[in-house]
């Protein structure tokens, strides 16, 4: 008699904890966020400091997740101003509905673009969002992009090393974690690629 009452007592234990942790779940805030990953077409950034070649970002245990509509984008108008006329190539343009998990309950997701032609640049990162008492975003980017020809004996000058040294390609990095709120558009700067970031906050 104990023995089946003590049975049913931890089946209703286990019962209950499950459906709490269901519930909890299901209470996670949800979010839209939405990533443009572009290059800058000015040239000057090859050669305004000395460029260090980062080691290669590190994607293991990155995941592939399902892409939001093009209808749904919340950064079509900016993307569209966007244009090589303006100095401008956009990469990366994605959007997904996440939600705000503890940081070490998220995996980063794969970014990665991977070019058509063998001269053109090949975007590979990661991009991780958490929420702890703010959303965070987290990206870590690494760009391999063409010497231009019109400046590769300045490049050459600028890094310190004899032109025929030089590599076709150089990689460049974009590695900065920010704090950002629901509606807020962030720009993640740098001389040769950059980013534009917005989260939205959908409800739980």
């Amino acid at each position: 008699m104990h023995t089946r009452l003590f049975f049913s007592l931890m089946t209703a234990c286990f019962l209950s904890l499950g459906l709490a942790t269901k519930a909890q779940a299901e209470d996670l805030p949800k979010y839209q966020v939405e990533l443009i990953v572009f290059e800058t077409l000015a040239l000057r950034g090859w050669t305004e400091e000395y460029w260090h070649e980062p080691d290669p970002v590190n994607i293991d245990g990155t995941v592939n997740l399902t892409t939001l509509p093009a209808s749904r984008f919340m950064l079509e108008g900016e993307a569209n101003k966007m244009t090589p006329q303006k100095g401008y190539h956009i990469l990366y343009h994605t959007s997904w509905v996440l939600e705000g998990k503890p940081e070490d309950k998220t995996k980063p997701i794969l970014i990665e673009a991977l070019p058509d032609k063998s001269y053109q640049s090949k975007l590979l990162g990661t991009l991780v969002f958490y929420k702890s008492r703010y959303a965070h975003v987290r990206l870590d980017l690494e760009l391999d992009r063409k010497i231009p020809l019109r400046i590769r004996d300045e490049f050459a000058v600028n890094q310190n090393v004899e032109e025929t040294e030089l590599p076709e390609f150089w990689r460049f990095q974009l590695k900065e974690s920010r704090k950002i709120k629901s509606g807020e558009l962030h720009y993640f700067d740098h001389p040769i690629f950059g980013a534009l970031v917005k989260i939205q906050y959908l409800g739980r």
